[in-house]
């Protein structure tokens, strides 16, 4: 084999394995065992967002950016945690804040306990959504392993300003439960969403635990 082509098969080889590695790194496939969902007792009094504003899409970015990167993410998976802090703000900094990137965040739990309940008291936070999936992130360890999951996701939320009986009440939600899902159900027909992080960037998907330079290489190359 000719040197030039030795270079291009090296080159070929480890673009695969960069993709490889990163499909590999990633959360899913069968669902974990999980604790069974929380059965609180709601206060009737709490008044909590509409059903159709829980669910409506969660973005950062203008909607003008000519780039749209849907993310399909799990609160309790550890890849989807090291991207939202480490990767999404370099890729906000970069990205987003300049106009150019628009990212829309979308459920898809692992499992139909602990996690899915993550995921409803998120989407009840209304303004704070983005603050409150922050937090859970940053606390995933504690809740996503405790045995009492409702008193965890309080005590990991609290700082957002959200009280206990707001997360009771979200959690006595059936229909929001239902809704999310409906999303990781839509997610897995519509893009063969399979396990987290998944990123549809402009209607391609990219699968895994991907770094940064990589999210960089694909906004550039749709920025042309």
């Amino acid at each position: 084999m000719r040197s030039g082509s030795r270079r291009v098969a090296a080159d070929l080889f480890g673009a695969t394995a960069l993709v490889a590695v990163a499909y590999l790194a990633a959360c899913g496939g069968k669902s974990p065992t999980s604790p069974s969902s929380p059965s609180p007792s709601p206060d009737p009094g709490v008044t909590l967002p509409s059903l159709e504003s829980m669910m409506a899409d969660k973005t950062v970015g203008s909607a003008a950016a000519p780039i749209t990167m849907i993310e399909y993410s799990s609160l309790s998976c550890s890849h989807c945690a090291d991207f939202h802090s480490q990767t999404l703000p370099q890729i906000k900094s970069n990205y987003i804040d300049p106009g150019q990137v628009r990212l829309i965040y979308r459920d898809y739990p692992l499992d139909d306990g602990v996690t899915l309940a993550a995921s409803m008291v998120a989407r009840c936070s209304g303004d704070r959504f983005f603050t409150v999936i922050d937090l859970l992130y940053r606390s995933q360890a504690a809740w996503s392993r405790s045995s009492n999951a409702a008193s965890a996701l309080k005590s990991a939320v609290a700082q957002s300003g959200m009280t206990g009986a707001e997360v009771d009440a979200c959690l006595a939600r059936t229909d929001l439960r239902l809704a999310i899902q409906a999303m990781r159900t839509q997610g897995a027909a519509n893009y063969g969403v399979w396990a987290t992080p998944t990123f549809i960037i402009n209607g391609q998907k990219h699968e895994g635990a991907i770094p940064y330079s990589a999210f960089a290489s694909i906004f550039q190359d749709l920025l042309k």
